[in-house]
């Protein structure tokens, strides 16, 4: 038997992949997990057994491409395949980029749907014409810029920023505007927004820094 995970927090649609794997072999054994911490419990206990994941982006904890991010670091994104309603460029592009294996987006045709499944299923990489040009890179930020974007988020001001981070008040007030300008956005908090959602702050549903799924929970 092989293992499918399906992250999806809608029971209906969930159990709609459920049934739709099912008919495609006998020989899968699916799994659902409905958000961010029992997915991360999931693969930590499961990664080496895992065929296929098909991950919602839109789950309770996640933000933007935040999991899509755990999943890449913890060497599974070739198993991966991005299932959801975003019909967003920048988001398939950034996913194409980052080596996963495929992005169906919900409300496609059913018979590209089932298509795009199948070939997933069967390991050829599957993304929608949707996609930014060839040429067209994703967004990238220094460390930096995340570090003072991530301050910003908590509401801190540059020269706020500048004391914590032992910076001068104009570093700072260069660097947030080149990432706001690496972003395509006019301001601080569409930054921060759009910084999310590509999964460049690394949040969890508390507001905190995420846990790797790497590390082994304690006992």
């Amino acid at each position: 038997m092989q293992s499918v995970l399906i992250v999806e927090d809608h029971p209906l649609v969930a159990e709609l992949m459920r049934d739709f794997l099912a008919g495609w072999s006998d020989q899968l054994r699916t799994e659902v997990c409905g958000d961010v911490g029992t997915t991360r419990a999931f693969l930590v206990r499961n990664r080496e057994s895992l065929f296929r994941i098909f991950l919602d982006l839109d789950v309770p904890g996640a933000y933007g491409l935040s999991l899509a991010k755990e999943i890449r670091e913890a060497g599974l994104h070739s198993k991966c395949c991005v299932v959801t309603a975003l019909d967003r460029p920048e988001l398939i592009t950034e996913i194409k980029a980052l080596g996963f294996l495929g992005y169906i987006v919900k409300a496609c045709p059913y018979v590209l749907f089932v298509r795009s499944v199948h070939a997933v299923l069967s390991g050829e990489p599957t993304f929608p014409d949707s996609a930014l040009p060839n040429g067209c890179t994703p967004v990238r930020l220094t460390k930096r810029q995340e570090q003072l974007l991530d301050q910003v988020r908590l509401g801190q001001s540059s020269k706020q920023i500048a004391t914590s981070c032992f910076l001068s008040e104009g570093t700072v007030n260069n660097s947030i505007n080149a990432a706001m300008k690496a972003l395509g956005v006019a301001s601080r908090g569409q930054a921060v927004a759009k910084a999310i959602e590509l999964g460049l702050l690394r949040i969890n549903a508390n507001g905190d820094a995420r846990r790797d799924m790497n590390t082994k929970p304690r006992r």
